[in-house]
Parts: C-alpha cells; sequence; structure tokens
C-alpha cells in the first residue's frame, strides 16, 4: 500500500481538497457512458439525452456523499464515489427499449431497496461473503475497470472515436499520469491523475489545431438546461430478477470496495469490519433508489476512486464530500454534460487503466492472506475464469431473455458464481476438529493438524501461524506436565472471527495467571510465549480431574 498521505479524518488544506475532488470527478466521468447508452437505447433524442445525463451526475454526486456521511449507520465514511454502473446496463438496455426511460427508474428503485434490505441482513451472510470472496471480487473489479479503461484507450470501447487523434492523446495521457506518479517530486505525484488528464486534453486541442479540425474535434456545446423528471417511474415486473442479479451483483460489489477502504486506511488492517461494511451498503442502496427517483441508472461504489486513493495515499473523507458536491454543481450547470462528452474517451480511459492496477494489487494483496484449499481454489478459480467470458448473446435468441442478458455481463456472473460456489462447498466442513496427540510424538503432528485445518475454514494466514506458535510452545510445556501414558485432547473451533483452542490433559496444572520469571529453569518462558500468541488464555481443572487451557485468537 501506498503511504498514507491524508488520513480518512484528515483536514487536508482547501487546495488539496478540490484539486483532488477535481482529479476523482475526471476519474469516473468516463462512466457516464452508461447512462448514455441506456437513453439511446429509449430512443431519447439528443436533448434528452443530455438532460439524463446531467441528472445522473446529480445521482453520483448525491452517492457520494450519502457514502461520505459515516454517521447513524448510513455511509462507511470512506472516501469512495459513487458511480452508475455497468452491471445494470445489460438488464436496462432491454428494459429501455421495451417500456422507456420509467422502467429503468422505476425497477433501480427496486435493485436499491434490495441492496439496503441485504444490507440488514450482512451478520447474517458473513460467512458466505469470506476474505477470499471479497479479494477475488476487488480482483475483478480491478481487472474488468483496466480492461474497460484499455478498450476506450484503443478506441474499441462504447463513446470511443476511435481516431488516431485521440489515441495518440490517450497515450500522451498515460505516460504523463505514470511519469508524475514515479517521478514528480512527492506534492505532485498525489495530482498525477489530474495532471495527466489535463495534458491529454491540451494535447488533443494542440494536435486538433495543427491539423485544422478543432471545430470537428471539439464538436456543438449544447447549453441544455437540467429538467426533472424525464419520466415518471413505471414497474413492469417481467424484467425485474435481471435488476435483481443486478442488485446482489452491486451489493457485493460494495462490500469489496468498502472492504479495500478499510485495508487501506488501516495500517495492521486484519479482517473486515462489517458494521462499517453494513453502513456502507445501506448507503449505496440509498444511493440507487435516489438515482431511480430521479429517473436514471443505478449507482454503485468506484472501485476505480478506491485505486486513486492508494495510488496517491490521500484518503480523506472531506475529498469525498467536495467530490459529490462538485458532480451535483456540475450536474444542475447548463452546459456541463456536453462539455464532458466533448473529452475523448481515451483520455479518461487512461485514468481508468493507471488506477484499475492498483485496485489488481489491492486484491491480490487480500487473497494472499488467506490459506487456499481445493475448495477455495475452485471458487477463486471459476470465477476469475467466468469473469473472461465475452458473449454477444444477441446472437443466441433461443435463450431465455433473462440468460441472454445475464450472458452480457460476465462480471456480474462471476461475482455470483463465486457466491454460490462458496455456499455449496461449505456443506460438510465441520465447525470443529479433535485430535488426541501424544507429547512423545513431538510437534509436527500439532503443526500438521492445525495448518490443515485453518485451510479447510479459510482462516488468515496470521492466524494460522500464531496458532501453530502457541502449540509448539504447548508441546514444550505438555512434556512437563501431562500424564505421558495419556494422550492430550486438542479441539480447534473457527466461527469466521477467531480461532478457539481447547487442550485437556491429565498432569499438572499450567499456571496462566500471575508474573512470569522466564529467566527461571522452567515452563515460564513456554508460557510468556503463549500469552504473546493468543489473544486470551485461561486454564482451569475439570470434574473428572483432568487439566484444561483455553485459548483464542481473532482472525478479525
Amino acid at each position: 500500500m501506498s503511504t498514507i498521505v491524508y488520513a480518512v479524518d484528515a483536514a487536508p488544506p482547501a487546495r488539496v481538497v478540490c484539486l483532488n475532488a477535481l482529479q476523482h470527478i475526471s476519474l469516473s466521468a468516463v462512466t457516464l457512458v452508461f447512462p448514455r447508452i441506456v437513453a439511446e437505447a429509449a430512443g431519447a433524442d439528443a436533448e434528452t439525452i443530455t438532460r439524463y445525463i446531467s441528472l445522473a451526475m446529480v445521482a453520483m454526486g448525491l452517492s457520494t456523499l450519502l457514502q461520505a456521511f459515516g454517521r447513524r449507520g448510513i455511509g462507511s465514511g470512506y472516501l469512495l464515489l459513487g458511480h452508475c454502473t455497468i452491471l445494470y446496463v445489460p438488464f436496462a438496455v432491454e428494459v429501455a427499449r421495451i417500456g422507456g426511460l420509467g422502467a429503468v427508474a422505476g425497477l433501480t428503485i427496486v435493485a436499491g431497496c434490495t441492496q439496503m434490505l441485504l444490507s440488514r441482513c450482512i451478520r447474517g451472510l458473513r460467512a458466505y461473503i469470506p476474505p477470499e470472496i471479497i479479494g477475488v471480487v476487488i480482483l475483478l473489479l480491478g481487472s474488468t475497470l483496466g480492461l474497460f479503461g484499455l478498450r476506450l484507450m484503443l478506441g474499441i470501447g462504447p463513446g470511443s472515436r476511435s481516431s488516431p487523434m485521440e489515441m495518440t492523446a490517450s497515450a500522451i495521457t498515460l505516460a504523463t499520469i505514470i511519469g508524475v506518479a514515479i517521478w514528480a517530486r512527492p506534492a505532485l505525484r498525489s495530482l498525477a491523475v489530474l495532471v495527466g488528464v489535463a495534458t491529454g486534453c491540451a494535447a488533443f486541442l494542440a494536435i486538433a489545431m495543427l491539423s485544422g479540425s478543432l471545430a470537428a474535434a471539439v464538436g456543438d456545446v449544447a447549453l441544455v438546461t437540467p429538467r426533472w423528471p424525464l419520466a415518471w417511474p413505471t414497474f413492469p415486473f417481467a424484467f425485474m430478477p435481471g435488476f435483481l442479479i443486478g442488485a446482489m451483483a452491486c451489493f457485493v460489489r460494495a462490500i469489496a470496495d468498502v472492504t479495500a477502504c478499510q485495508q487501506l486506511a488501516t495500517p495492521n488492517w486484519k479482517a473486515p469490519d462489517f458494521q462499517s461494511i453494513r453502513a456502507g451498503t445501506l448507503a449505496d442502496g440509498l444511493g440507487c433508489v435516489v438515482a431511480g427517483i430521479l429517473g436514471v441508472l443505478g449507482t454503485n461504489t468506484y472501485s476505480g476512486s478506491v485505486g486513486l486513493g492508494a495510488a496517491n495515499g490521500v484518503l480523506a473523507r472531506r475529498v469525498g464530500v467536495a467530490a459529490g458536491a462538485g458532480w451535483i454543481a456540475l450536474g444542475l450547470l447548463p452546459g456541463t454534460a456536453s462539455v464532458l462528452d466533448a473529452i475523448p474517451a481515451g483520455i479518461l480511459g487512461a485514468a481508468c487503466f493507471y488506477s484499475a492496477t492498483f485496485t489488481i494489487r489491492t486484491g491480490i494483496a487480500m487473497l494472499s492472506q488467506t490459506l487456499v484449499d481445493t475448495r477455495r481454489t475452485l471458487v477463486i478459480g471459476s470465477a476469475i475464469a467466468t469473469s473472461m467470458l465475452v458473449v454477444d448473446s444477441h446472437g443466441y435468441p433461443h435463450l431465455p431473455l433473462l440468460v441472454q442478458q445475464v450472458l452480457n455481463s460476465a462480471l456480474a456472473v462471476a461475482m455470483l458464481l463465486a457466491l454460490a460456489l462458496n455456499a455449496v462447498l461449505r456443506l460438510g466442513i465441520p465447525k470443529t476438529a479433535t485430535l488426541h496427540w501424544q507429547p512423545d510424538t513431538g510437534f509436527e503432528t500439532l503443526k500438521e493438524f492445525a495448518e490443515a485445518q485453518c485451510r479447510i475454514w479459510g482462516a488468515r494466514v496470521e492466524t494460522s501461524d500464531r496458532a501453530s506458535n502457541f502449540l509448539e510452545e504447548f508441546s514444550q510445556t505438555a512434556r512437563r506436565l501431562a500424564n505421558p501414558a495419556q494422550p492430550v485432547e486438542l479441539r480447534l473451533r473457527y466461527d469466521e472471527v477467531g480461532l478457539q483452542i481447547d487442550l485437556a490433559w491429565v498432569g499438572e496444572p499450567m499456571p496462566t495467571v500471575g508474573p512470569l520469571n522466564i529467566d527461571a529453569e522452567d515452563i515460564s518462558l513456554q508460557i510468556a510465549l503463549m500469552r504473546h500468541w493468543a489473544d486470551d488464555m485461561r486454564g482451569s481443572t475439570q470434574e473428572n480431574g483432568r487439566q484444561a487451557l483455553l485459548a483464542y485468537i481473532d482472525d478479525r
């Protein structure tokens, strides 16, 4: 992770806040291509499309403010922008063609309410959304965002005009961003994306002027005044399943993005904080409802802003508030939508590509903290392989409409497949595991047993290591305390939050309280180390006279 320049609760100078807010706005502006696609599918005229995009900008701003709020159970409190998400586009396009923009708005409201309901169940769903699922989702989001940016740079993405002039400006943008991020002075590195986008736009205008095609390259800027409502919401329930699938995918994405923010903001991060995730997913669903009320495509957390925070170390919540307010102001300002539309998509795609690399790094880092067994390998591998599925389902009219829509959203399918496989493959995994261990067989037996169980349960690598170190010290004490003729009983229990170690033996009790003299020729040093490796440790004598030791290692 990059060095944190401004922490979540920091108060950066106004200049830093404004410039970084503008940087986040420029990074997420590329996603305005998605509401344009939906509006065009509905057969809207140019003026209506411009108004639709303006309302989408307002929705993105309100969603960002809700996420940054971080109080009274609403919002994660992180710098995490909202954007018009691609996860609803395959379903929204079909709905827009048949039912118009009002139908998209109504089903967007339903999808947002679904996310809000799911956020209330986050504690019960915790076991079904383990860290490796979150890690692979972050990895997939980064890969998808990077591919999307690369396609725009090469002129093969939606909204790209594919001219050599734009491709040249895109290359200059990416080169500038990388150069500033690596070689510029520290104060300027955090603004690498903003400097790159500004340089790319300047280069594009300069090339257009030299070629004598400035007017054609820039186009007409229409001063269209935003208007609401463009269409009243309707609820064609025949299309609801697709939007419910999109809502589930957006819910998982919000969990992944909030978790990534936690990891960035917490140097010694161990595991997801589900209270913050609950508030963040609630705000994300509420933002989607607001988007539906405004009549536009649904919003979702933006992984690109997570990648930008990882790249420049500016995590201050105030930047998110400024970015949200900025989007609202731009959306209400006549002509802004046309100006943003005139910026070559490849220039914004270069910024997406850059930030996506850091999102991918966050996902890989999260996956590396979890022990992976055969079951988790299947979950992770299947999700990654499925995300590469690119199918033009319109070439298969014999398929049901919902299947066609789902196939056009490979990322959503990959995320839902990971959830489904994880739920199915969890069947048959015992909650506890027991081993009867003879002290004279040595520590390796304990270590192999503990590591195997931690891998099955998906505990973090650090938790497994701490358990092994704890049991190694116990194996030294057991030779002095336990009756060699009787086996020691070891029972492990894992509940997604922590690992409990229960030990029972026939012999002398272990002194677990009081001061210890680690220089003494006894087991004081081993007991001190056991206290170090465990978060809690208590000894007792059972009714049958056996000695017992309970230790707990927090996996959060």
